[in-house]
């Protein structure tokens, strides 16, 4: 699907997604960037052509669709210029990747009337093992499905959901990187204070965590069935699940989800 993609806003989530189209589709994609920071440019691929947004809606370069990455509060002044640009050419599906800006706020600034995209990616996107749960206003159809799918795929799996789920996104696979990070920090330092170096123990821990996530992916299983298949009667395995049970680690995952998806709600309102 030959598509051009623009990206306003080249940091990290920005770059990531020009990274990823221009790795997964090479010449099929045409992808045009911009970022407030002018020496940006030097840190993308040949590939990008460098514009700003006043050239994206001229000649043949007018973006099937236009990924937003620019911080929450800097959404009112990077896209109310844009639309006024973007008025009367060709439709655009506008993808924004700001946590907490709800479609009706990107309705207010573009026009209820645009094709919206609301997405929630992560950081795992920087190396295209992310994933991006997006949701679409009514006035989208199932061609916008199909071009978000196919432009957010480029940096990992997606998936479609409700709007009103989007903070329940936030607080799972949003903020949830930062919860598998602690647990891989833990797990290294256990096997140190265990008496394994440090490199050793970071190895396993490391490749633990991807291969538990690899066999619930590829069985279909629970994860309560792996996990009983991987428990003796009496030995180490129980010990150690009982002692995360005795310190409620299960709780306090569930907790940080709830009260992360909480936050989200109120970085919305």
């Amino acid at each position: 699907m030959p598509v051009n993609v623009a990206v306003l806003g080249t940091g990290n989530m920005g770059s990531a997604f020009v990274r990823g189209l221009l790795k997964r589709y090479g010449a099929d994609v045409t992808v045009l960037a911009w970022d407030q920071r002018k020496d940006a440019h030097r840190y993308l691929p040949s590939e990008v052509k460098w514009c700003a947004p006043k050239e994206w809606f001229e000649g043949d370069t007018v973006p099937r669709v236009v990924v937003v990455a620019v911080k929450p509060q800097d959404m009112a002044s990077a896209l109310q210029p844009l639309a006024a640009l973007h008025a009367g050419k060709a439709e655009v599906l506008w993808c924004s990747i700001a946590a907490g800006v709800t479609i009706a706020a990107l309705g207010q600034l573009l026009g209820d009337s645009r094709h919206i995209c609301r997405v929630m990616p992560n950081t795992p996107a920087l190396i295209g093992e992310g994933v991006s749960a997006y949701a679409l206003n009514d006035a989208c159809t199932d061609d916008d499905a199909s071009v978000a799918e196919h432009v957010l795929g480029a940096c990992g799996e997606v998936v479609r959901v409700q709007e009103k789920l989007m903070d329940a996104v936030t607080g799972l696979s949003g903020s949830g990187p930062a919860y598998v990070y602690l647990f891989i920090e833990a797990l290294i330092e256990g096997g140190v204070s265990a008496g394994l170096p440090y490199d050793t123990a970071r190895r396993l821990a490391v490749q633990t965590v991807r291969g538990a996530a690899g066999m619930v992916e590829q069985t279909g299983e629970a994860p309560s069935v792996l996990k009983s298949a991987v428990m003796s009667p009496g030995g180490t395995t129980v010990r150690g699940l009982m002692a995360l049970e005795e310190h409620r680690v299960k709780y306090a995952i569930i907790r940080a989800v709830a009260d992360a998806t909480r936050r989200a709600r109120e970085l919305g309102s």
